[in-house]
């Protein structure tokens, strides 16, 4: 069995195939039971085809650490990975495959709100499917917000809302209990990525946007027990991202929203890619 830590899942899971095997973590051939809290960590189990997987990370703060195992379709163990970096990845993935799918094919300028441990790979991502040429980065913290400015090749904005404002692709990943803009900042025909809120007391969007825009959700049970910007708006979402990706809806109105708050087939479906071109590269270490 092998096991990929944190740079060889790097090396085996670039961004843009990671934002292709969402396609399979959000097709209809799949299954996603509610997460369970157990002591200080979360359980994700979730399948994707005849592939099966689950995900326990730890949600005491200072701690984040975490595994993927998947398993084939007789049960066997196909390997681990590190699910903190995997996290990361596969939330920034399945942002980029909404982006894809949402967004304005000619945009140029990225809002990133928060720059904790899920900022970068959300830049990678929309990077990935769409010519940004600018990115502006808030954050509570100034400090932070410099640093992913440097690393990433954008600038720093104090203001939430004056970020927001130049953007034509906004994505959030804050641990928020109030929004962090004003929905008067969001321009006609901007896509918002919403990640960091993913329980019922969290919040990042203001309820004004989710009543005019398109929502889109990974899940709609997950959504409805977890997605705190939906619940205290008390907006029902307008589709799934599988609807949109088989072509049963087609997005409409002033703007589109993604709103995600993960679910256990985007790990297996991205574990799966990574484990497989590790194979192929010869990296990762074998055990058992």
């Amino acid at each position: 069995m092998h096991w990929l830590g944190p740079e060889d899942l790097r090396l085996a899971l670039p961004m843009m195939e990671a934002v292709e095997s969402m396609q399979a973590a959000f097709g209809s051939d799949r299954e996603v039971p509610l997460r369970q809290l157990l002591g200080g960590s979360l359980f994700m189990p979730g399948r994707v085809g005849d592939t099966t997987g689950i995900k326990v990370v730890s949600i005491v703060p200072g701690n984040p650490t975490g595994v993927v195992a998947v398993f084939d379709e007789r049960g066997t163990p196909l390997g681990m990975v590190d699910g903190s970096t995997l996290t990361s990845i596969r939330t920034g993935a399945a942002c980029g495959l909404a982006t894809r799918l949402l967004a304005p094919e000619q945009i140029g300028t990225m809002a990133m709100l928060g720059a904790g441990a899920m900022a970068f790979d959300q830049v990678a991502a929309v990077r990935e499917v769409r010519p940004i040429e600018r990115v502006i980065v808030w954050s509570r913290s100034p400090s932070r917000a410099r640093a992913l400015a440097e690393r990433v090749g954008g600038e720093v904005e104090l203001d939430a809302n004056a970020a927001v404002e130049q953007a034509d692709v906004v994505s959030c990943a804050t641990p928020a209990r109030e929004p962090l803009f004003s929905a008067s900042a969001v321009r006609p025909g901007t896509h918002v990525n919403a990640v960091g809120a993913f329980t019922s007391e969290m919040v990042e969007l203001p309820g004004s946007l989710l009543s005019e825009a398109f929502v889109v959700v990974d899940d709609l049970d997950a959504a409805a027990a977890e997605a705190g910007d939906l619940i205290r708006a008390r907006r029902t979402p307008d589709a799934t991202i599988t609807d949109v990706l088989e072509g049963r809806v087609r997005p409409t109105g002033r703007t589109t929203v993604f709103k995600s708050v993960g679910i256990a087939s985007q790990d297996v479906a991205a574990a799966v890619t990574a484990l497989r071109n590790a194979a192929r590269l010869g990296i990762g270490v074998e055990f058992g």
